[in-house]
């Protein structure tokens, strides 16, 4: 039975847990006036716990938080002003935000969990999320459902697969594409690391994008994509290679691509292209265990809308409407970066981290720190904020909603020989594959 602390354990470990993700120096370098009341460092203290705790309304959870606060800085001036609080917020965030993802990104300290199958693992996906239905939501971010629904925001996220924390992200209105979010984050994305992503995502231009910068990818194709084979001579020692070349892009080089497929649950095959045609460097079942491991990131959307109820947004305009968003989703991250760094340390799955479980602990932490109660350590709290370790005892089935839509699996890609024509001009432009020494 763990051992319960003394009166106010929790605010000091509370307080050293936010000094030890961010301690002073990383706000440094963003100049403040000396007579603000609202700075980088309370901006994120209050934005962080003003989504942990539960509220009907924006201004009652702020004002929950400003006194978690309070409590925990006695020495904080905390303003007052919730406009005033979310004005600065909007102000600040464009000199704020490469400096907090850069602190809860996951390392390389981070041991067997940085790496899945040899690999630094990136999945990418989206999702909509509904709005107010404002007059300056309605023109600001549009809809792209069906009629008579409320204005959506669009989230793409990049997700470290490995740890399941968030790798970077962005937002725009509901008719937004994830495709261009993802071209918008390609360039921060660490050297030599592997993409994987359904067949929403895979483009001729996102494979050569790829390609040049030297990034490995292991990507869905669906039907809607055609592949070519036989464009150039192969032995019969050679792996499944085929030739993505859409004849819009006929101009420029074809790609050299290998085909990865293994069976599904709903009967079609999963067909897979990689720019790894060595199997040595990189397996058939290396691929689709990457694969598969990526389907981490829709669970990653389920944590937010539904467990923590971050599914409608409550601001009236679009730009109130980001904010809160990107908090919302900051709010989570340092709680799920919080209870990783201490279940690595006990050398536990940081996979299984529970989302349900880690908002009950925090809310019960917050509220016995008010108290000036005593319970267990927030150590052992954030190493109990884990899945269930039942064994399923069968297949895991769900009723069928009426209402529910339910997506079509992706139908394999279409496949055909290379014509005459296009063996000529393949010899005339080469071909374009990813070089790996």
């Amino acid at each position: 039975m763990a051992r319960k602390q003394g009166r106010n354990a929790y605010r000091r470990e509370l307080i050293a847990e936010f000094e030890a993700l961010f301690p002073h120096s990383v706000f440094r370098g963003i100049s403040v006036h000396g007579n603000a009341g609202w700075t980088p460092r309370k901006i994120l203290c209050v934005s962080v716990i003003m989504f942990w705790v539960s509220g009907k309304t924006l201004e009652e959870q702020f004002f929950a938080a400003r006194h978690l606060v309070q409590f925990l800085w006695p020495h904080w001036m905390v303003p007052v002003s919730y406009a005033g609080f979310v004005l600065a917020q909007q102000r600040w965030w464009t000199l704020m935000a490469p400096l907090v993802f850069a602190q809860l990104r996951p390392d390389e300290s981070m041991g067997t969990a940085w790496r899945v199958a040899g690999w630094l693992v990136l999945a990418v996906d989206g999702s909509r999320f509904e709005c107010p239905r404002s007059q300056a939501n309605e023109q600001g971010l549009g809809c792209a459902g069906r009629e008579k629904t409320s204005p959506q925001l669009f989230q793409t996220l990049l997700q470290h697969v490995g740890t399941g924390l968030p790798w970077d992200v962005r937002l725009g209105p509901g008719t937004d594409s994830e495709r261009r979010h993802l071209d918008d984050m390609l360039a921060d994305l660490p050297e030599q690391s592997l993409l994987t992503a359904d067949a929403g995502f895979i483009s001729y231009e996102l494979c050569t994008q790829l390609i040049d910068d030297g990034h490995p990818f292991v990507l869905r194709v669906g039907g809607n994509k055609t592949l070519l084979e036989n464009l150039e001579e192969q032995t019969t020692s050679e792996a499944d290679l085929v030739y993505f070349w859409p004849e819009k892009f006929q101009a420029e080089p074809p790609l050299k691509l290998r085909r990865v497929c293994f069976p599904s649950t709903g009967g079609l095959p999963v067909v897979l292209l990689t720019n790894v045609l060595d199997t040595n460097v990189l397996s058939d079942q290396d691929a689709q265990k990457i694969y598969r491991s990526g389907w981490g990131i829709e669970v990653y959307f389920r944590h937010l809308k539904q467990t923590m109820d971050f599914t409608q947004l409550r601001s009236r305009t679009p730009g109130t409407v980001l904010n809160e968003q990107v908090w919302k989703l900051v709010s989570f991250w340092m709680l799920q970066r919080l209870a990783i760094g201490h279940q690595l340390a006990a050398v536990q799955d940081p996979r299984r981290f529970s989302a349900a479980q880690a908002r009950r602990e925090i809310r019960e932490v917050l509220q016995l720190m008010l108290q000036n109660r005593r319970g267990v350590s927030l150590k052992v709290r954030f190493q109990r904020m884990q899945k269930d370790s039942y064994t399923r005892p069968g297949p895991k089935t769900t009723r069928k909603w009426p209402r529910k839509k339910n997506d079509k699996p992706p139908q394999p890609p279409k496949t055909r020989p290379a014509r005459r024509s296009e063996i000529t001009k393949a010899k005339q432009l080469g071909c374009k594959f990813l070089r790996i020494s």
